[in-house]
């Protein structure tokens, strides 16, 4: 945890988030983005994961080819320990210095998986989950990539485990899912 990482306060946020505990929020999504380009700013990573006034900035994107969507199981390899061996739907990772949202979010799927090109990308929505410790300090900008084929590959093999699963199979795995795929399955993938 030996990087700066993107955040915002989250007393900022708190007029966007409040009563909204476990959203994935579709209204005030431009004022909420044009917040994080306007007031973001970097802090250590070991800081920010303790640190609930602060709201760690994540790309989270979906991978979809026509009905299937594409999976991860994270390994007990992976870094964050409170995510061993839970089922995502999303693909993200944390923002470092020299970015903006998109740019690391390119950079995320660049470095966990392969996907070809040309895609098409739409945004989803903010993603305000309070239910973990994990959650409270972190907030989600929430995409859906539509691949051109089933041609998705995970690069980052020793820490996670990808594979194709039909949307209308993706309700008996939820459970298993980490709580952030449980919200956007539940409002935007099963919608």
């Amino acid at each position: 945890m030996n990087e700066d990482v993107m955040v915002l306060n989250t007393s900022d946020l708190a007029p966007y988030i409040a009563g909204r505990a476990f959203d994935v929020i579709r209204d005030d999504t431009d004022a909420i983005l044009q917040l994080i380009t306007a007031k973001h700013f970097f802090i250590p990573r070991g800081v920010a994961e303790v640190s609930p006034q602060y709201r760690q900035i994540i790309p989270y994107v979906v991978v979809t080819h026509g009905g299937d969507v594409f999976t991860l199981r994270r390994t007990k390899k992976q870094n964050e320990a409170r995510l061993h061996d839970k089922i995502s739907i999303g693909i993200g990772g944390h923002i470092n210095p020299g970015h903006d949202v998109m740019a690391g979010l390119r950079k995320e799927l660049d470095e966990e998986v392969a996907v070809d090109e040309p895609f098409d990308l739409r945004f989803a929505g903010i993603l305000n989950d309070e239910s973990t410790e994990v959650s409270r300090v972190h907030l989600g900008a929430v995409y859906v990539l539509r691949a051109p084929n089933a041609n998705v590959t995970v690069r980052e093999t020793e820490k996670m485990i990808g594979s194709w699963v039909a949307r209308a199979d993706l309700a008996s795995m939820r459970e298993a899912m980490e709580s952030w795929s449980q919200i956007v399955y539940d409002q935007v993938v099963a919608v």
